[in-house]
Parts: C-alpha cells; structure tokens; sequence
C-alpha cells in the first residue's frame, strides 16, 4: 500500500478511495456452517425431548419417537435451513464497502436497503475480530472490522459495541492500516480553514469560470 493509493485529494470533495465487498465465497461457507450447527442442534433437542416424553410415559416405542420427529426434521427445520441458505447467499451478495475521503460507507440489505455512513471524524476505535471458523476456513488474516464510534462507546459499566461491522474481509490488517492512515491524514488536515475548504471544494471548470469573469473585470475598468 501506498501514498497514491490513498490520495485525499481535495478535502472538500468526498472523493472515492476504494469500493470493495466480502470475500463471499469464504463468508457463504461460514454460515452455512453456522447455519448447519444450529439446525443439528435444534434436531438434536427435539430427538432428546421426545425421548423423554416416551420414557416418562412409557408407552412409545422407538419406530414411534422415529416417526414424530420426523415430520419435525423434514417438514420444518429442513426447509428452514435451506431457506437461510438461499437468504445468506442473497445477502452476502448485497453488501458493499466504500472508503471516501471523509467517511465510510456500508450497504447492506436485500428486500430494504440500508446504507449506513461513518464519518472518520467520529471514529474512536477499530478493532480485528477473527473466530475461529474465521481462521479454519479463511486463514489467518480473514475476518471482521468493527467500527467504533464517540455516539456508541459504552460508560465505565457497560460493553462498547461497534457502530458498523466490516464482516468477510480478506485481509483484516491490510484494511485496518488503510483506515488508520486516512484517519491520521484526516487529523493533518484539521487545521485547514473554512475559506480554504470552500475553494478547495469548486471543480477545475468553475474555477475556470470564476478567472475568465475576473480578467473581463478587469479588461473592462482598463
């Protein structure tokens, strides 16, 4: 990574650094993963809780518990898990990233969009999370960014949560130091005053504009 890469430009204008998105096919397989556990889990607890039915009772036999939990594994979790399938991959798809010079951006959503705007003003604290289905099946770099902002950190007593996630990025370090370096650029820039920032704003034609009507000003009174 380098400086031209991360070029502010002009500080009046939010120019677009990088647009990128999850790693899909790693993050698909992790909750597909995530998904399986939790469907295993929910066939196991209904399998247990009919077994002790039957032997409280004491009427059922084991093709009888088969039988009822059955239905129950093939007519509702299955369909359940392949629907969360089909959903995970739809959204997966939907998310979006951008780094702007002045903030960054976050685009999620299938049915409703959202998009959810970080000035870097307002970051506190960044942090890398890699679990390890994140690790085993990623490697060790791919994970998650959380976001911190002033308007979310927690008091002495409670939790400080991120704002905004950055889930299924590849290279968890390269993008962290991406975002610490536009944020120590942005605080090098503090000092530039208003005045400054609105010209600094105006694109080269209106700069243009405004010198041609000066010189006829000028042209004009000689």
């Amino acid at each position: 990574m380098n400086d031209q890469s991360l070029n502010l430009g002009k500080i009046g204008k939010h120019k677009v650094l990088e647009e990128f998105t999850p790693e899909q096919k790693t993050l698909f397989t992790i909750w597909s993963v995530e998904l399986l556990l939790i469907y295993i889990i929910n066939i196991t607890i209904a399998s247990l809780l009919m077994l002790l039915i039957s032997i409280a009772e004491g009427n059922y036999t084991y093709v009888e518990i088969v039988t009822m939990v059955y239905p129950w594994f093939f007519g509702f979790t299955a369909p359940f898990f392949m629907l969360g399938l089909i959903f995970a991959s739809i959204y997966i798809r939907a998310i979006n990233y951008t780094l702007t010079t002045h903030e960054i951006i976050v685009e999620k959503g299938i049915i409703t969009k959202s998009r959810k705007i970080v000035p870097y003003r307002n970051i506190t604290n960044f942090n890398q999370r890699r679990g390890p289905f994140d690790r085993l099946f990623g490697g060790s770099l791919f994970g998650s960014i959380g976001i911190e902002t002033a308007g979310m950190s927690g008091g002495s007593n409670q939790q400080t949560r991120p704002e905004q996630k950055l889930v299924g990025i590849k290279n968890t370090h390269e993008y962290t130091e991406k975002i610490r370096s536009i944020l120590s650029r942005m605080k090098g820039q503090a000092a530039v005053t208003a005045d400054n920032e609105i010209a600094s704003s105006l694109n080269e034609e209106d700069i243009l504009k405004e010198m041609l009507s000066t010189l006829k000003v000028i042209a004009e009174k000689i």
